[in-house]
């Protein structure tokens, strides 16, 4: 019982990249700028982690993706408890920005709706990035992939919110056959366009990002937030304490 109950986290918590400095990560931004086939980068926050326990199809999603970066303080917390170094965090909201600038490639956004959509595409053009596509976030999947195919971006902004985005990725990795960067990438266009704002520097710092959501967003962010977080918590106790178990067994797995 102790190691299925391991196991169901573990295969996400394995399959993160963890960046350790901030060589590392510099290093692995240039390889994504070189890469040779389409390249899937994902994010692993409290939120994709509750939803990876419950869906096995999402937590096949993730572990399939190319990178898997830890987002948050949530796995950071996580990560410290079953003894592993949580890395820098590598959020999406900052370290997307920093691909596109480096980028030199043209860019399909596919995701929220307008206007918030047509003005984070104008903010983008504007600052010098060539936008190839965009495409609000209410299609079925087979619509993403025939845009895609047809726009042959070099770079693909997914902002649909989980698990949607992550099964698009999934599909657009397997028809397109270019390289190209597909990367799951949540609320940022509205991030860009301003429909969301940044919390101030000091609650970042505080890690309390996600509070200051919550304030902007309460019907919306309640569950994934409050009560969420409290059960991403207990699952992380209970990972930390089948660990111990499976460990004492002589099957350690982390």
């Amino acid at each position: 019982m102790a190691y299925r109950y391991h196991m169901r986290g573990n295969s996400v918590i394995r399959k993160l990249t963890l960046v350790k400095s901030e060589r590392e990560h510099e290093r692995i931004l240039e390889s994504m700028r070189q890469m040779q086939r389409p390249v899937i980068v994902s994010f692993l926050n409290a939120h994709a982690f509750n939803l990876a326990w419950k869906e096995t199809e999402f937590r096949r999603s993730l572990v399939e993706s190319d990178v898997l970066f830890r987002d948050g303080v949530g796995v950071s917390i996580l990560l410290t408890m079953l003894g592993i170094h949580p890395g820098i965090n590598m959020n999406g909201t900052d370290l997307i920005p920093k691909m596109l600038e480096r980028s030199a490639g043209r860019v399909a956004l596919l995701g929220t709706r307008d206007p918030y959509l047509s003005t984070a595409a104008d903010k983008l053009a504007s600052s010098g990035i060539p936008i190839a596509l965009k495409l609000d976030g209410f299609h079925p999947e087979h619509r993403y992939v025939e845009a895609v195919l047809s726009s042959r971006p070099d770079v693909v902004i997914l902002a649909m919110g989980m698990p949607k985005q992550e099964r698009v990725a999934l599909a657009l990795k397997d028809a397109v056959t270019w390289p190209c960067l597909i990367v799951n990438g949540g609320a940022i266009l509205d991030f860009i366009s301003g429909r969301v704002t940044r919390a101030p520097n000091v609650l970042q710092s505080l890690h309390l990002e996600w509070l200051f959501r919550l304030a902007q967003e309460p019907k919306r962010l309640f569950r994934r937030y409050v009560m969420g977080n409290a059960v991403f918590l207990f699952r992380a106790i209970r990972i930390r304490r089948s660990l111990r178990r499976v460990r004492q067994e002589g099957q350690a797995l982390v």
